[in-house]
């Protein structure tokens, strides 16, 4: 935590200049300080590990409200269009008692997401892998009529599945054991990037395939 505070506030500050000239709201909450149960540590050899820092509601919203969403609005997955599978967290969710489903987007794109952040012998890396939620939703390229999810965890999941049933937009039948597995797949894949400027991407050889993962660097900040 004494490590990764000043970055998360540079960081912020960032995001807020950013806001202010794009004429929106500057962020009025600035979350540090962690629950030690929403902290994972991984070990990958004697030299080097890494930990997950979530979000709490991150790990809400990917434990429950999408496995919730998945059962009572399963028509609303693979449907090639964001607005309704955010229509079925939205319902799940319990953020009516609070505001519009448009407030729940600007809710989400603003405050869901999860740091990592590597360890090489006893030295923390300044690359810092941030993964959100949501970014962006944007109008589909193929269907006018339709949005789609434009980075962070959301948009990666239209490519995965459970139990044949897909966790996003897309039709893609590829089972995975759970969201938190995949998450620790994108946290081992980030050691493996290469690249430059600021896009890079990671090949991982997995059982029975190989994930690609593309990175943003976000400059010039040290975050991924």
């Amino acid at each position: 935590m004494e490590f990764i505070e000043p970055h998360l506030k540079d960081l912020w500050n960032h995001k807020n200049k950013e806001r202010i000239n794009q004429e929106k709201e500057p962020l009025n909450i600035f979350q540090f300080g962690f629950s030690i149960v929403d902290i994972y540590n991984y070990k990958i050899d004697a030299d080097t590990q890494f930990y997950m820092i979530f979000n709490s509601t991150f790990l809400r919203v990917i434990y429950q409200g999408i496995q919730n969403a998945l059962q009572e609005y399963p028509d609303n997955f693979g449907t090639g269009n964001a607005s309704d599978v955010i229509e079925a967290l939205y319902n799940v969710s319990g953020y009516k008692r609070f505001g519009s489903i448009e407030d729940y987007i600007q809710f989400l794109t603003d405050h869901l997401c999860c740091y990592i952040v590597y360890r090489e012998n006893g030295i923390f890396s300044d690359n810092i892998l941030r993964v959100d939620l949501l970014r962006q939703i944007l109008p589909s390229k193929d269907n006018d009529a339709k949005n789609d999810f434009v980075g962070g965890l959301l948009h990666t999941l239209k490519h995965f599945s459970i139990d044949n049933q897909n966790l996003s937009t897309g039709i893609y039948v590829h089972n995975i054991f759970d969201i938190h597995h995949l998450m620790y797949l994108i946290a081992m894949s980030f050691r493996l990037r290469t690249g430059e400027g600021c896009k890079y991407k990671a090949v991982q050889e997995l059982s029975d395939g190989k994930m690609l993962a593309f990175f943003y660097y976000y400059c010039p900040l040290n975050f991924f």
